[in-house]
């Protein structure tokens, strides 16, 4: 009996911090894009490993999303450029981004923004899940 307990004590653990890690997940990407939305650029930064920051600076160089080059020498140069040249309509969308459920696999997730046509990729670094690619990827 008391066997069974802990089993299921255990199950439901373990249950739980699976829950909760894609959470986080989820919660890095709303992050993310709420920022985005809201001009937040130290926000959105924060979100982003440093790989990742600086694809981001290569990507908003060459053409995003149809928009003019964004040349920038800091993520948050860039998101608040960025920010600057989107319009209401798109703003409203990227505010009401919803995350899907975050399909996680080890320390790697990947976390789709229905709306907003985009796929983040994620990584878990020491206990915190960062975005490392899929901004803006065409």
């Amino acid at each position: 009996m008391r066997a069974t307990v802990l089993v299921t004590l255990l199950v439901a653990a373990l249950a739980a911090g699976c829950g909760g890690d894609s959470a986080k997940a989820e919660d890095t990407v709303s992050a993310a894009i709420s920022g985005l939305s809201k001009g937040d650029a130290k926000k959105v930064c924060s979100q982003l490993t440093a790989a990742a920051q600086k694809k981001l600076l290569v990507v908003l160089a060459d053409n995003p999303l149809g928009y003019p080059n964004i040349k920038a020498a800091t993520c948050q140069e860039g998101i608040t450029k960025l920010h600057a040249s989107l319009d209401k309509p798109t703003r409203a969308v990227l505010e009401d981004g919803e995350v899907d459920d975050a399909k996680i696999n080890g320390d790697k997730a990947t976390v789709h923004v229905t709306g907003a046509g985009m796929t983040l990729d994620l990584q878990k670094i020491s206990d915190k899940w960062m975005i490392t690619g899929g901004l803006f990827d065409r």
